[in-house]
């Protein structure tokens, strides 16, 4: 049993929401949208295995990353079916979850997931994971958050550097993370989706202009959830609650709080 690193946001009891951050990122991602679109809730955050201050221990597969969070929720006494957001990665993890334990999810919310990504695109990433030695300065580490950001996301970087690097014994300073926990992440992201007993409703949310989740990753999440999965598109890159953090705070906020979910296909 592992219980992971966790924020918890908002001195209310229910509803409450698990939030899930993607690929080498951290608990603290989630702080913004919890405290201001998503005050009204419950809502926890965490450090997936191998990021941030939870365990690294292996294995660092979907299925124990998925584990990782039934734990945790047990530990905080959330035994009742909870609304899930996930992000990338994150979003592979909770569709996992779904699979694994469908019991513990009321609602789900995809953002930009990272599923059936191509095979040699994965090794060439895992490859360079491994290569980078780190950021010679926390400048050089901000403007290489700068640069892959439209400037409409640029508000988040300072915090994130705050947050989630470190100097390492080298000198150079990297994000905390594990590189061997990262490197499996990718591998784990060409997997296919996970075949469903029960489905939840889902709000999927594609950033167009990442190109992370494909057309076949969309077509697989449709035959799976069939009727339960809505969809809508951001304008944006991937890390879309960076750049688009209104539209998808509120995008997430209405489809969980509504009666009967009426987003639609778009």
């Amino acid at each position: 049993m592992a219980q992971l690193h966790r924020e918890l946001y908002n001195d209310i009891e229910t509803p409450r929401l698990l939030a899930v951050h993607g690929v080498t990122g951290h608990s603290r991602r989630w702080e913004r949208l919890a405290t201001e679109t998503w005050a009204a809730r419950r809502v926890m955050s965490v450090d997936l295995r191998g990021h941030g201050y939870s365990t690294s221990a292996a294995p660092w597969n979907l299925e124990q990353h998925a584990r990782d969070l039934i734990d945790t929720l047990d530990a905080e006494g959330w035994e009742e079916p909870v609304d899930v957001v996930g992000h990338s990665f994150g979003a592979a993890i909770a569709m996992t979850l779904l699979a694994l334990s469908p019991g513990r999810i009321r609602r789900l919310v995809l953002l930009d997931p990272a599923l059936m990504l191509d095979g040699e695109d994965v090794l060439e990433t895992a490859a360079a994971t491994v290569a980078f030695e780190g950021f010679e300065s926390t400048a050089e580490a901000a403007d290489s958050r700068l640069s892959q950001l439209d400037p409409s996301g640029h508000w988040a970087v300072s915090t994130e550097l705050e947050q989630h690097l470190a100097e390492v014994e080298s000198g150079f300073y990297r994000f905390r993370f594990r590189v061997p926990v990262v490197v499996a992440a990718w591998g784990e992201m060409a997997r296919s989706v996970p075949t469903l007993a029960e489905r939840r409703p889902t709000l999927l949310v594609r950033a167009t202009q990442a190109h992370v989740c494909s057309d076949g990753l969309a077509a697989a999440l449709r035959q799976e959830l069939g009727g339960a999965l809505f969809e809508t598109d951001l304008e944006c890159g991937h890390m879309l609650y960076w750049e688009r953090f209104e539209e998808t705070g509120t995008l997430v906020r209405d489809f969980l709080s509504a009666e009967v979910p009426g987003l639609g296909t778009t």
